[in-house]
């Protein structure tokens, strides 16, 4: 594989992880937003298990957690030969 032919595939890869990252980030607002847009002085029409009162806040707190996980492991590896707290058995 030439140097060429390596870049793009570095390209397209990159591409492709950004817009996996925005899009979850996307996501991870709207849900915040409609937790918040969410009206909360109605009675329910149907019956409301009571697990549902804390499932509904966590929804915004696990969809942030699990962007900020996407973009940890996004990040890319180390040079080769550095030494990095991520590969404790790789020794240069």
């Amino acid at each position: 594989m030439n140097d060429e032919e390596r870049q793009r595939r570095l390209d397209r890869a990159r591409f492709a992880t950004q817009a996996e990252l925005l899009i979850g980030l996307e996501v991870t607002l709207l849900t915040g937003f409609l937790y918040v847009a969410a009206p909360g002085g109605f009675s329910p029409m149907f019956y409301k298990p009571p697990w549902i009162e804390w499932l509904v806040p966590a929804a915004p707190v696990v969809s942030l957690l699990a962007w900020l996980w996407m973009v940890w492991l996004s990040r890319p590896q180390p040079e080769a030969g550095e030494r990095s707290w991520r590969y404790p058995d790789l020794e240069p």
